[in-house]
């Protein structure tokens, strides 16, 4: 028989003494794969040289899984990635070949258990990025049944670093998706001792940064806006601080008479709370504010207004002016329903705007 040739049994012996190749892992780790400047690192029993990236590079064909790693014991990881230089990444998923992919999917069984982990220390830094192409995908899925366990954990200390960040371009896709079935839980917990726990942005109108088919509790709320508005049919578009009254048709339009007792609110300039949205937008309606401050067109050519003042509306169109009472008896009387607000600025003579709390009554 021919013997083999030096250099493959050479080969054979040292691939065998690399822990989890060609015989059992005795240790915790099965495959260790370093990085380093020098292009080489020594451990315990071989030197691992490398010339190329990435370290570890496995290709999959059809219904396969590149890597399964399974922790059966407490305290085990399935899979840890470590960087610590500049614009590293711990793990880097791509699923592009087709539709309903996956990117990552943890699953962890037991009590105290985290789906998946991330923690960056680096300035620009990102725990979890997900991106996925193809329909009915997922950036990443993370499962957890035991208690006090966490499907996604993203934790941050750089500066301008996100703890996940999921992306989205189909249509009817979720950037991320929190499902809880025990008693308890949350869907989504986020938590931030300095800065803002969740936030929520769209750049399209009338599209929520957040939504709810439920309700919502909040032990406090601060809203930078200062006026309650809703969106009603109006008659045609006017200017924000535009005084309106209710027309026959129901629409709203601008005022016209002097003490109209129709008076239904201001037009908006940026309200804090707007009721009546509808998702495809709200066509043929403007946003009244109906309580709280608002900017008003007010009309000061017969009597001055200052702040405190009620108001009401006026003969020139939109505008209000300061409500003027009868004496009956020592006490001053306005007209039922007539009174817009109150005024908060000041304005001695002619036209102008000034800020208007809105009380109608």
């Amino acid at each position: 028989m021919q013997k083999p040739p030096l250099l493959i049994l050479i080969m054979i012996l040292l691939f065998c003494a690399i822990p989890g190749f060609g015989a059992a892992s005795t240790g915790n780790q099965s495959i260790t794969a370093y990085s380093g400047l020098d292009n080489s690192i020594s451990d315990n029993t071989s030197t691992t040289s490398y010339t190329d990236n990435p370290i570890v590079s496995i290709t999959t064909l059809a219904n396969e899984i590149p890597i399964l790693a399974i922790a059966d014991y407490v305290g085990e990881i399935g899979v840890k990635a470590w960087t610590q230089a500049g614009s590293g990444i711990g793990v880097y998923a791509l699923a592009t070949g087709g539709n309903n992919n996956t990117g990552v999917y943890a699953e962890g069984d037991g009590p105290n258990s985290y789906g998946v982990y991330a923690y960056t220390s680096g300035g620009s830094s990102d725990g979890v990025y997900a991106y996925t192409i193809g329909s009915g995908s997922h950036g990443v899925i993370a499962v957890t049944n035991g208690p006090t366990s966490y499907g996604l954990y993203g934790a941050t200390s750089g500066d301008n670093s996100d703890g996940v960040i999921a992306v989205t371009n189909g249509a009817n896709s979720h950037g991320l998706v929190g499902y809880t079935y025990g008693p308890g839980a949350w869907g989504v917990y986020a938590n931030s001792n300095q800065s803002v726990g969740l936030y929520a942005s769209t750049g399209v109108p009338n599209v929520y940064g957040i939504y709810t088919p439920n309700y919502i509790y909040a032990k406090g709320t601060m809203i930078p806006s200062s006026d309650v508005a809703e969106y009603m049919p109006v008659t045609e578009n006017v200017t924000p601080g535009t005084v309106m009254v209710i027309g026959e048709d129901g629409k709203l339009q601008p005022s016209t008479t002097e003490y109209d007792s129709t008076v239904a609110g201001i037009i908006s300039t940026s309200p804090g709370v707007i009721l009546g949205t509808n998702n495809n937008g709200n066509p043929g309606e403007q946003i009244i504010a109906v309580a709280g401050r608002v900017p008003c067109k007010v009309d000061a050519t017969k009597a001055s207004i200052h702040a405190g003042d009620l108001l009401t509306t006026s003969d020139k169109p939109g505008y209000a002016m300061k409500a003027m009472p009868d004496l009956i008896n020592g006490h001053k009387y306005y007209p039922d329903g007539t009174i817009l607000g109150k005024a908060i600025g000041t304005l001695d003579s002619g036209i102008g705007t000034i800020e208007v709390i809105v009380t109608l009554q």
